[in-house]
């Protein structure tokens, strides 16, 4: 009878250390998710973003798109309904984002694992929480990498849904799948065409008797991509032309966007330093999954500390681990081959062909999401490590026909949200070209749409600076601007003007900084044909536009165009202009592309309209006829 009670007793404490662990961990994700969102208020980058939200707010002034994507036109009408506040739109996408990688994390787990709901939502809860990372730059505006991830999100979760039993779920599922090919192929069509391969291999391998649903998800896609081809160019003949234009303005650029080059395996930069961690993360995973029932009370407690130690992160600020994007890979990669080892290699011999082709599926779609970027792949891969934590938690699903419950998953989850805490706070600390500690800033700034940002003082003075004399000298809200500072898209868009050519008109990165920041060697001329682009983007647009438009300099600035030879495209040159204004850039005090302030001007047209508009039109005339856009 003691025995009996003992056993009892031993019973009782092991639920009650699950369900306070079970809480903790659903407090944290509550206070990662509500971190973000507090946040998504803070910052921007005048580059990136600028051209995210030049986009955004007007797709359709474009006649191709750099890179060729339409993620714009998508995120247009969000765009619309947030009434232009930034800061909305971010939550919104967070939020989306959040939502789909709980959902996938939450049917991955219900599909290979026994699992009641209060443990199935919660695990799925800690583990999608590494969704939040797919803005580990500090890019919270939604762009075409964000598009690209909820759209895979949306594919993986249909792919799910139809393998349920009952009638409605795979009706769904495969409404999701054409769904997310859609808007895949809106925002990067490299990542689609593969996506696309992927799904056919899945149902192939897996589910013969699915290929007509599979049919009815494709013709669902194709039926919306015609529908957006007449909304956007009248038809298919129209959007056709436009991909084609946008790819050849990506091989003038110089970008490395040729097949040899898309198709290729980068090498994964890795310091001693990140290896141990990983190393040390992994062993602790595995010794918390395997012998969490021999050691119930240690794993418990061990469990409960890394979760205040990730809280403490997220409300405070200090992080005593430090984790890099680049260990992200490897934690997965050392659990999964650390747990080969258990019992003889139990969990490789006993997997089901599901969780096999789930597991390969989650561990290439990061790679086929960077697919055709021209930074490092596993760069660009990091940001979506969800499904790379989602391969190991199919790869370990053997541990449930052993008998193990899906609370074996829990060590999982708690290190995804301490990774999840210790990126978020780096780039915190350090967001991406612009003044390190997001958390320091206080200038509240308003932007079009009535929405506001809160920035660091230097960036608010600047952008306040540029407002004010600009309106002083009689700039309207609408009026077109050529921006050829080649860094200042985010700048044209608070001045609520329009930039002309293209969302930005990016300049060269100065020789060997493309190859550090992106990786990769045959980059180190840094996009040598920046300013054939501008040329060429400049010559779609009509010469009355041209004529009236302010133009944006930067004398001395580190990515700047050739002035003189692109104005002179459309007939004009320095000496037809005034300068109505004239400031400084925020120098950040971590961006190592860009740490010095350069003096940027605001010229004005001084010329007639309509003789400029005459300029214009013969500079045209004179273009071999092979360079000629668009005439009038």
């Amino acid at each position: 009878m003691p025995r009996d009670n003992q056993f009892a007793n031993g019973r009782t404490l092991s639920a009650l250390l699950d369900r306070t662990l079970l809480a903790l961990s659903a407090v944290t994700t509550a206070i990662l998710f509500a971190w973000l969102i507090y946040y998504s208020s803070y910052g921007l980058d005048l580059s990136d973003e600028g051209l995210y939200l030049n986009s955004i707010a007007n797709p359709f002034a474009y006649a191709i798109n750099m890179p060729p994507s339409l993620f714009g036109f998508v995120y247009h009408w969000p765009y619309q309904w947030a009434g232009g506040d930034i800061a909305v739109l971010r939550m919104a996408s967070i939020t989306l984002t959040m939502a789909l990688g709980w959902i996938l994390s939450f049917l991955v787990i219900g599909r290979l694992w026994t699992a009641g709901w209060p443990y199935a939502v919660v695990l799925s809860a800690g583990i999608g929480s590494l969704a939040l990372l797919d803005c580990h730059r500090w890019g919270l505006t939604p762009g075409y990498y964000a598009l690209a991830f909820q759209s895979i999100l949306m594919v993986m979760i249909g792919l799910l849904l139809a393998d349920r039993p009952a009638r409605i779920r795979p009706v769904l599922g495969w409404i999701m799948v054409g769904i997310g090919g859609w808007c895949c192929f809106m925002a990067k069509p490299t990542t689609a065409a593969a996506i696309a391969l992927v799904v056919l291999l899945y149902v192939v391998v897996l589910r013969r008797k699915s290929l007509l649903p599979m049919l009815g998800a494709a013709l669902l896609a194709l039926a919306l991509l015609i529908v957006t081809a007449y909304l956007i160019d009248g038809g298919i003949t129209g959007l056709v032309t436009r991909m084609v234009n946008s790819a050849e303005m990506e091989t003038l650029a110089g970008a490395g966007h040729d097949v040899s080059h898309i198709l290729r395996i980068d090498w994964l930069e890795i310091s001693r330093a990140q290896l141990v961690i990983a190393v040390l993360v992994a062993i602790a995973v595995l010794l918390g999954i395997l012998m969490g029932s021999t050691h119930k009370l240690l794993r418990s407690l061990t469990l409960a500390a890394v979760l205040i130690v990730t809280i403490a992160i997220a409300l405070l600020g200090t992080d005593p681990i430090s984790i890099k994007p680049s260990t992200l890979f490897l934690v997965p990669t050392f659990t999964c081959l650390g747990a080969m080892l258990y019992r003889e290699g139990l969990v490789l011999r006993t997997q089901a062909p599901t969780s096999i082709a789930l597991a390969l599926t989650f561990l290439a779609l990061p790679h086929l999401l960077a697919l055709g970027s021209a930074a490092n792949y596993w760069s660009v891969g990091s940001k979506d490590v969800l499904f790379w934590m989602l391969a190991v938690v199919a790869f370990l699903s053997p541990l449930a026909q052993e008998g193990r419950s899906v609370a074996a998953l829990l060590p999982l989850a708690v290190v995804a949200q301490l990774l999840t805490a210790s990126i978020v706070n780096g780039v915190l600390l350090k967001p991406y070209r612009q003044v390190t500690d997001l958390r320091a800033y206080t200038a509240v700034t308003r932007l079009p749409g009535g929405g506001e940002l809160v920035l660091s003082q230097s960036f608010h003075d600047y952008l306040a600076t540029a407002r004010a004399q600009a309106r002083a000298a009689g700039l309207e809200v609408g009026t077109p601007m050529v921006d050829l500072s080649g860094r200042s898209p985010g700048l044209l868009y608070v001045l609520e003007t329009r930039a002309l050519g293209l969302p930005w008109l990016f300049g060269r990165i100065p020789p060997g900084k493309a190859s550090e920041a992106f990786g990769l060697p045959w980059l180190i001329e840094g996009y040598p044909g920046t300013n054939a682009v501008a040329v060429e983007a400049l010559g779609l647009e009509n010469c009355a536009d041209l004529a009236k438009a302010w133009v944006l300099i930067e004398p001395d600035g580190p990515r700047r165009l050739d002035h003189d030879g692109v104005m002179a495209s459309f007939g004009t040159g320095q000496a037809d202009y005034v300068a109505a204004a004239t400031f400084e850039t925020p120098a950040p005090a971590y961006d190592a592309d860009y740490p010095n302030a350069h003096r940027q001007f605001m010229l004005k047209p001084a010329r007639p309209a309509a003789l400029a508009e005459q300029s214009c039109r013969e500079a045209r005339r004179q273009r071999p006829d092979g360079q000629k856009r668009n005439q009038w």
